[in-house]
């Protein structure tokens, strides 16, 4: 396992990321995660270029109610209020969906984006060793 791959959906979040914010949260299939500190977070521009725009290092991971994520993270947290708020309540249980929190550090913007073709679901998806190799000899 090398990280997850995570969807960023608007430019002005992909700048944010590399300014300031710090956390990404998406719904936790269960109390369990295969990453950890040290792995990287990549972000993928879903948008418009449909490539990974970038990569930090996990310092942290917590599980917290999306209720509590907002109140203890939102100044870090790398979408708006607006858009997190829709989010949370497009989850099953809501405001008390369960939540992985990924704290980062030592944002890196690639000089040339990877263009990579993949549907990437809104809760993110492992990098494995074999998609890093497909991605890098653009074969995804």
């Amino acid at each position: 396992m090398l990280g997850v791959i995570v969807p960023i959906h608007e430019e002005e979040v992909m700048h944010d990321i590399f300014h300031g914010k710090s956390i990404h949260a998406s719904l936790a299939q269960d109390e369990s995660t295969d990453l950890q500190e040290g792995d990287r977070i990549l972000f993928y521009d879903s948008g418009k270029t449909h490539s990974l725009r970038g990569e930090a290092v996990i310092s942290e991971i917590d599980l917290a109610k999306a209720k509590d994520v907002l109140l203890d993270f939102g100044g870090k947290l790398c979408m708006g209020r607006g858009d997190f708020e829709r989010y949370v309540a497009s989850l099953p249980k809501g405001e008390e969906s369960k939540l992985r929190v990924l704290h980062f550090k030592d944002p890196i913007l690639y000089a040339d984006p990877v263009k990579c073709n993949l549907a990437i679901p809104e809760g993110g998806t492992y990098m494995t060793a074999e998609l890093f190799s497909r991605i890098a000899k653009g074969g995804v």
